[in-house]
């Protein structure tokens, strides 16, 4: 199969060579293979995305090639687990406007391994279209899909109140009242929401 490159060769090589044999002016079409293929797929908030999610966030700066999808059902409630249990290289946020340094998609394979619990039932969760590579959010990536929520853009969430995959303390993490907005810690053993997301 040609490469991109060579077949934009061959297409102007065949172009000209037509081109010099007539006088008169037409357009030649010459299939060379599934060009759509090579243009990247730009996403909106709203739309499908490319595990059959629903796209909740778009990456600044990427022009809707890069973003979150959110899964379009709930995953079974689940505790977070590790209580009383610091989980290694997970941050401690012990205050509702520190940022976590890490993505859900950084935290969860940790917590995954660790503790099983939420961060597990959103890795293992099989999207749509197959993918296995879901997670579950970090604190602000559950805020930016409770705003779509809000919005009307996600639905389907049963729980009133959602685990993140950011970290409290040995003994505590953070989630999101989904019913009325806003975050904070509660013990690791409650059983809470989850709702796994993939970045694309």
């Amino acid at each position: 199969m040609f490469n991109f490159s060579l077949r934009a060769f061959v297409a102007l090589f065949v172009f000209l060579g037509v081109s010099s044999v007539s006088a008169q002016t037409k357009v030649v079409v010459i299939p060379l293979g599934d060009e759509v293929s090579l243009l990247p797929i730009i996403y909106e908030i709203g739309d499908t995305g490319p595990a059959g999610g629903k796209v909740f966030y778009i990456t600044p700066g990427s022009g809707g090639i890069h973003g979150l999808e959110a899964a379009l059902i709930d995953q079974a409630p689940a505790p977070w687990n590790c209580d009383g249990t610091d989980v290694a290289g997970v941050d401690n946020i012990t205050s509702a406007d520190t940022p976590d340094s890490h993505s859900g998609a950084a935290n969860t394979p940790l917590i995954a391994a660790a503790c099983g619990g939420a961060a597990a039932v959103a890795a293992d969760y099989v999207w749509p279209r197959g993918q296995t590579d879901g997670f579950l959010p970090n604190k602000e990536e559950l805020d930016l899909l409770h705003d779509q929520k809000v919005a009307g853009v996600v639905g389907s969430f049963a729980s009133f109140n959602y685990w993140s995959s950011s970290e409290f303390d040995s003994f505590g993490a953070w989630y999101q009242y989904f019913d009325y907005g806003g975050q904070n810690d509660g013990s690791k053993l409650g059983t809470l929401g989850v709702r796994a997301v993939r970045a694309f």
